[in-house]
């Protein structure tokens, strides 16, 4: 149990570093097919230069139901040890994500 805090700093650490470099590539990789003009419908896609409506939403869902998650936890009484609250906490968050996702599928079957 001593070595976890450790191991959650260097996971982010490289996390964030991987994010970074990622981030960057894909910057100057699409600057440069731009600047050569090689966009097709394909590339477009590829590159998802498209706008998405509902990011902000599935984020502000995602954030809603582990936040209400949290809250959860606070009324249900549990042990020190016990896996329950990170088990509550990913149900609440997986919830978040099928609520938006079914949000979305019901308003593009409307479009």
């Amino acid at each position: 149990m001593e070595y976890i805090g450790p191991a959650i700093i260097i996971g982010t650490i490289f996390f964030g570093i991987v994010s970074i470099i990622k981030t960057i590539s894909e910057h100057f990789l699409r600057r440069k097919m731009i600047d050569n003009n090689n966009l097709d419908e394909q590339t477009v896609h590829a590159l998802k230069l498209e706008n998405n409506p509902y990011a902000s939403l599935k984020w502000g869902m995602v954030a809603f139901f582990g936040g209400m998650g949290l809250i959860l936890l606070e009324f249900i009484p549990y042990e020190y040890d016990s896996p329950l609250p990170f088990g509550i906490e990913a149900v609440m968050i997986s919830l978040g994500f099928l609520v938006y996702y079914f949000f979305v599928q019901k308003k593009l079957e409307r479009v």
